[in-house]
């Protein structure tokens, strides 16, 4: 059985401790007790064997002492940005899962002309989704969480890394396939950048401020795919193919 892994924000002197929403979860929901062993990560230095010493229920701390080291860090310099169109919730929070899963390293939720969703509490929101993307991370076994940035209003207002590949997913393409770009992705250290639109898609008078703003049209296959579906391929795509760079560097 797989340990238990809780994110900790500082490893010094082999200790750590495990707040909030994690001692929560461990002392309260799993009913874990001293002596029982866990591992705990840190973002920026990597993943480590633990195992509880002290519960302290009345400030809310678990207490760990920090053991071997299981894994560090690992770090790519090209990263992968997703520009992903508000949908409705439950495929939102599917979609924002699947992404963290994959291992996208940045994620920038946008309003399109076509969008239905509406935001109300933004606060609120990004809070909701701020925890889907952890409770992703600890299950998929990753080692950092991806940015999630604020939300933009309309394609006019989105900003870009300078020397960025940027792709759209483009359900009229019919000649540009988005793993053709992929496989040249071999030696690239820069920002990666795709664009899923809403369930209707980009309009015309985006597609064309996409293409001003520099970014390549691209198909990813011959049907009609939900928005959730065609973010999640794409993304799939780029990762592998930025991972398989990184093995034959």
């Amino acid at each position: 059985m797989a340990r238990h892994r809780f994110f900790v924000n500082k490893i010094a002197e082999g200790k750590a401790e495990i707040t909030g929403g994690d001692y929560t979860h461990a002392a309260t929901v799993l009913r874990m007790e001293p002596g029982e062993k866990i591992n705990v990560f840190n973002y920026e230095h990597g993943e480590y064997e633990a195992e509880i010493q002290e519960i302290d229920r009345h400030y809310g701390v678990i207490k760990v002492k920090v053991a071997e080291k299981l894994r560090d860090r690992q770090k790519s310099t090209a990263q992968i940005c997703a520009i992903i169109s508000l949908i409705k919730k439950d495929k939102m929070e599917l979609m924002l899962e699947k992404l963290t899963e994959l291992g996208v390293d940045e994620i920038i939720p946008v309003i399109t002309n076509r969008t239905v969703i509406k935001v109300k509490d933004e606060e609120k929101k990004n809070d909701r989704w701020e925890k889907i993307i952890y409770s992703a991370v600890k299950q998929c076994g990753r080692l950092n969480k991806p940015k999630l940035l604020p939300v933009t209003e309309g394609i006019a207002a989105l900003e870009t890394a300078q020397h960025a590949l940027k792709f759209f997913i483009y359900e009229k393409e019919e000649k540009n396939f988005l793993i053709d770009e992929a496989v040249k992705l071999e030696g690239f250290n820069e920002k990666i950048y795709f664009i899923i639109g809403p369930e209707g898609g980009f309009d015309e008078a985006e597609a064309e401020l996409l293409i001003k703003k520099e970014f390549i049209p691209v198909s990813i296959g011959d049907t009609i795919l939900r928005a959730e579906t065609a973010a999640i391929s794409a993304a799939a795509v780029l990762v592998q193919a930025v991972r398989r760079s990184m093995w034959k560097s």
